[in-house]
Formats: structure tokens, sequence, C-alpha cells
């Protein structure tokens, strides 16, 4: 069984052509008693970036578009809800992305909801 398992996450890792890089916030309380926040580089992994895209109404002549984007990653990481998270596509493009929830654990790989970060 326990082979069996192997071989079904390596299976699922060998989609993973995508990189992220989760970034990582930490507070601190100041001497004079303010919260200060820092971010930090967080770890690299690899990943698969998922979209899909549905049609969710009209607009006059426009049709307007949903979509929902999942990432996948190694069971053994950890996203964050609210994580700020990179991704570098496996063409070369990078986006940003703000994990929206927390992960679904399955017994090969963890999938996360995400949402588009528009902030600069």
């Amino acid at each position: 069984m326990k082979r069996s398992l192997e071989k079904a996450k390596k299976a699922v890792e060998r989609l993973f052509c995508d990189t992220c890089c989760v970034e990582t916030f930490s507070e601190e309380t100041a001497a004079w008693g303010e919260s200060l926040h820092e971010k930090g580089e967080g770890e690299t992994f690899p990943c698969r970036l998922t979209e899909k895209a549905e049609a969710c109404g009209t607009d006059g002549l426009l049709t307007q578009t949903e979509k929902t984007v999942i990432l996948l990653y190694p069971a053994e990481k950890e996203i964050a809800a609210g994580s700020a998270v990179r991704i570098r596509q496996e063409n070369g493009a990078e986006r940003r992305y703000i994990a929206a929830g927390d992960s679904r654990i399955f017994l090969t790989h963890r999938a996360v909801g995400l949402r588009r970060d528009e902030t600069v």
C-alpha cells in the first residue's frame, strides 16, 4: 500500500512544471507597543497552476467570464490562507496571487484556491 502511494505521489508531482514562492509575513511588537509586520522571502518549490474559465453572464453584447484558479503543490509543503504567492510558469511568465483560503489535503498533494493580487 505504501509503495503504491509513493508511486502515485511521484506521478502527480511529475505534472508540477511551474515554480512558486510563498512570501512569509512575521509580526513583531515594538518596544512602544506598535505591531510591525515584516515581509520575508519564503521557500520555493514546484507546483502546477490550473485555471478554469466559466461564462457567468452577459452585459449587453459582452460575455463576462470568471476564472477559478487553483494551485497544486507537494503534500509536505504548506501555504497559509492569505499568503502572497508568486508563480513562475513553465513559459517564463510570472504571476502574483493571494491564497484565498485554507488548502485541501489529498493523499498525493495539496490544493489551494487563489485570487489575483492586484497590488503593485
